[in-house]
């Protein structure tokens, strides 16, 4: 392995970071985004990730709620593309961020289980990857692709509400 791609912290969440080709390339991103996600949330002290915001209205009402939310999320895309291409279903305990730590491994098995899906696609060409669509719980139909651009591009949203999260939240 190249060791810019062990010190970069990919290989934290792949099984093999910096394959060639399209999907080689968004896997080490969504590695890439899935790190940065670790660290913003391994961050937080303790107190602040259990804390509540006050309004029931809002759906994720603590960072435990935000880091729970992308870690399911993230073995369900892996699910996805597995049941689209028929391939065995992950094997998967109980999900349960109980410390900002525990985000880490999650998103490193969801992410090996996208790895394993992605099989035989490194060095596929457009119209394979095109050819092969699926709908999504949620009612868009994907393609492996755009799957994982979602995927990446969800990790960085939150990433993003974890860094705004409000300071001041009433104990």
């Amino acid at each position: 392995m190249r060791p810019d791609l062990q010190t970069n912290g990919l290989a934290v969440f792949l099984d093999h970071p910096g394959l060639p080709g399209p999907f080689g390339a968004l896997m080490d991103e969504y590695a890439r985004a899935a790190g940065e996600l670790c660290s913003v949330i391994e961050a937080v002290p303790a107190d602040r990730f259990e804390r509540e915001l006050p309004d029931p209205a809002i759906e994720f009402r603590s960072l435990r709620s935000v880091v729970q939310h992308v870690a399911r999320s993230a073995y369900g895309y892996a699910g996805a593309l597995r049941k689209a291409r028929s391939l065995p279903k992950a094997t998967l305990g109980t999900i349960e961020v109980a410390v900002p730590a525990d985000l880490r491994s999650h998103l490193a098995g969801a992410l090996r289980s996208m790895e394993g899906a992605l099989t035989g696609f490194y060095d596929a060409d457009d119209a394979t990857v095109t050819a092969l669509r699926f709908e999504m719980p949620w009612g868009p139909i994907y393609d492996p692709e755009i799957l994982l651009e979602h995927a990446i591009v969800h990790l960085l949203r939150h990433r993003r509400q974890v860094e705004r999260w409000p300071a001041g939240l009433p104990g």
